[in-house]
C-alpha cells in the first residue's frame, strides 16, 4: 500500500487556507498585519505565519493572499516562485491558469508592485507552457476577426 506523505509546505498551505476562510468571513480586505494579528491569535504553525509575513505590505483580498503565497514568497521550498510550469501535470497547470486569471484584475487594481510583477510573470510562463502542450488547440471561429464581421453581417 503506497504511503501518503503530506510535505511542510501542503500542511502550511492547508492551514493557511482554513486561517483565510475563517479570517474574512464578513471582510472584503485585509491589511497584512491584520492578518499577521489574527494567524498568531489562531496559533497557526510556523510555516503558515511565515506565509503571512511574506506577504508585502498593504491591504488584501482573499484571492489576492492566495494569489501571492501559491506563486512562491513566504512558504518553504517555494522561494523559486511554485513549481516550474514544464512540471505540472495537466490539470495543475489548467488549474493554476483559471486561478491566475481570476485573480489577475484584483491584482492589477490593488496589487503591490511586487505582486503585480509576480502575476504577470507567472501567468507568462503558464501561458507559453500551455501554448507549447496545445500548439493545435481549438480556436473558436466567432473569436477571429472574419467570425467577428460575419456575426455583425459584414462581408469577411
Amino acid at each position: 500500500m503506497a504511503q501518503l506523505t503530506i510535505t511542510a509546505r501542503e500542511r502550511a498551505m492547508t492551514e493557511l487556507e482554513m486561517l483565510l476562510d475563517e479570517v474574512f468571513v464578513g471582510q472584503e480586505r485585509l491589511t497584512r498585519d491584520e492578518l499577521r494579528r489574527r494567524a498568531v491569535a489562531s496559533n497557526v504553525g510556523s510555516e503558515t505565519a511565515m506565509a503571512i509575513d511574506g506577504l508585502p505590505e498593504g491591504e488584501y483580498t482573499i484571492d489576492e493572499v492566495q494569489a501571492v503565497i501559491s506563486l512562491g514568497r513566504g512558504l518553504p521550498a517555494a522561494t523559486d516562485g511554485g513549481i516550474p510550469a514544464e512540471q505540472l501535470d495537466e490539470l495543475d497547470l489548467r488549474r493554476e491558469l483559471e486561478q491566475l486569471h481570476r485573480t489577475r484584475n484584483d491584482t492589477f487594481l490593488h496589487g503591490s508592485d511586487q505582486a503585480l510583477q509576480r502575476h504577470t510573470e507567472r501567468t507568462a510562463e503558464l501561458e507559453a507552457e500551455y501554448l507549447r502542450r496545445h500548439p493545435e488547440r481549438e480556436v473558436d471561429e466567432d473569436r477571429l476577426r472574419s467570425g467577428a464581421r460575419s456575426r455583425d453581417g459584414q462581408p469577411a
